[in-house]
């Protein structure tokens, strides 16, 4: 019984962190550019709607992730236009993508509403345990659900992820990247184009958040519910200072987050909501991770320039 437990708790933990790290990586790349997006929330949300609509419509879910992938950049390309060349106050601009999303998916939604099938089928949507001769490798106790019994998505997460902490370390455009956000007057000094960079960080930014909407929509339920994001977003920006603006910070504190989240279910599930009400178990990780950010999220080594629109106004 204490195995199975184990494995279920494990498995949802990696589950319910990937769209984190996922997400986080694009934020990141952002916020190593000199550039906050608080409208990370919108973003996902975005992503959750776009592919699920698509996949219902077409009932392919390679065109659902598309979709996704496709209005996350384009959310994101509008913050970028305005944060980046028409340097609009970052925070605002961020706000006013996570209310736009907000009505953006109650419309869809809405539109959706009269479509025969609200649900994702078992054949249209993603399925787990996509690596070959991932079905064997599950019986593994412990390590085999949690490694191998996870989508597809997890395991081009966890390369991202890898990929993009050598890339920030050891490449020419991770340097350019760090820069930006630290001193972008010397990167225009040596013929960077700053304001370039910056949108094509915020794109990118925005496609791991449409790709992470996705995962919740069409991969973890294969439904679509009003604000199913459910201030993951927001989470996400806490994980990037908690984190201290690194790819492994970044993971670690979402797999904490994940398994806090997947905890709670398993709470929920085995009898303490008797005790406490449900919805104290589901603050938890949300606590735990705002307690955790006031605590140890000070003196990181911010990018000097964060939040600073460039050229400065004068």
């Amino acid at each position: 019984m204490l195995d199975l437990a184990l494995d279920q708790i494990g498995r949802a933990a990696v589950t319910a962190s990937v769209p984190l790290v996922l997400a986080g990586c694009g934020e990141l790349v952002a916020e190593r550019a000199g550039v906050i997006n608080i409208g990370i929330e919108g973003l996902m949300l975005c992503g959750c709607i776009s592919g699920f609509a698509v996949t219902v419509a077409t009932g392919s879910c390679w065109l659902g992730l598309a979709g996704a992938l496709a209005a996350g950049v384009a959310f994101a390309a509008l913050f970028a236009v305005c944060t980046v060349y028409l340097r609009v106050d970052q925070i605002v601009a961020g706000m006013a993508i996570n209310l736009l999303a907000v009505g953006f998916s109650g419309t869809i939604w809405q539109v959706l509403q009269n479509h025969p099938q609200l649900r994702i089928g078992d054949g249209q949507g993603f399925e787990r345990g996509c690596l070959p001769g991932s079905i064997d490798l599950i019986a593994i106790p412990v390590l085999g659900p949690l490694l191998f019994d996870q989508y597809g998505l997890c395991y081009a997460t966890m390369g991202l992820a890898c990929a993009l902490h050598w890339a920030l370390a050891r490449t020419r455009a991770g340097i350019v990247i760090r820069a930006l956000g630290e001193a972008p007057d010397a990167c225009a000094a040596q013929g960077f184009d700053v304001l370039r960079w910056r949108m094509l960080c915020l794109l990118f930014a925005g496609a791991c958040c449409g790709l992470a909407g996705a995962y919740l929509s069409i991969m973890r339920t294969h439904s679509f519910v009003t604000l199913m994001t459910g201030g993951k977003g927001f989470v996400v920006l806490a994980l990037v200072i908690f984190g201290r603006w690194s790819v492994g910070g970044l993971v670690l504190g979402s797999l904490c987050f994940g398994l806090l989240d997947s905890l709670q279910e398993s709470l929920q599930g085995s009898g303490w909501n008797h005790l406490l009400p449900y919805q104290a178990l589901q603050v938890l990780p949300y606590a735990v991770a705002l307690i955790a950010l006031a605590a140890l999220g000070r003196g990181g080594a911010a990018p000097a320039q964060l939040g600073q629109p460039w050229p400065r106004r004068t």
